[in-house]
């Protein structure tokens, strides 16, 4: 099978063309590249700026439980208790106390979810095995029915 060189020569041509023709397009992009609106770019550096100081907060501050709000109630409970300070000041730390360790017994009080279907690779997956109980049901009942007949 053989090519002529004149079709091969104006693929060439062509290819070169189209080459040189990106190329210019591309170096007119580099040296006046398109500018996105100042509320579109403010927003961007915004986010990113908030982005970044929510992974340092989360990074470098402890969780914070239900355990160490309640803990956090009683100590000022315990502070308003010994009166540091003025009387409407230590009313105002007995009263964000009482408020931290409630909120907290409440929180703590809330019920989770009972089943959670656990997946794998798009799957439900099922690890559960039968307690105690249902194994002994299980192993009575075939003790108990393992001399009759099934009719």
């Amino acid at each position: 099978m053989m090519v002529s060189s004149q079709a091969f020569g104006t693929q060439t041509a062509m290819s070169d063309r189209l080459q040189q023709e990106i190329e210019d397009i591309l170096g007119k992009y580099k040296r006046f590249p398109l500018r996105e609106p100042l509320w579109r770019r403010i927003r961007r550096r915004l986010s990113r700026w908030l982005s970044s100081v929510g992974r340092w907060w989360a990074s470098h501050l402890p969780r914070i439980t239900v355990g160490r709000v309640m803990l956090v109630g009683v100590a000022l409970i315990i502070a308003a208790y010994f009166g540091f300070g003025g009387k409407s000041i230590t009313q105002m730390v007995l009263v964000a106390g009482l408020v931290l360790f409630v909120a907290a017994f409440i929180f703590a009080l809330r019920r989770r979810p009972r089943y959670v279907q656990k997946r794998w690779r798009g799957r439900t997956i099922e690890l559960d095995e039968p307690g105690l109980g249902a194994r002994l049901r299980s192993w009575w009942d075939r003790w108990r029915s393992r001399g009759r007949t099934h009719r």
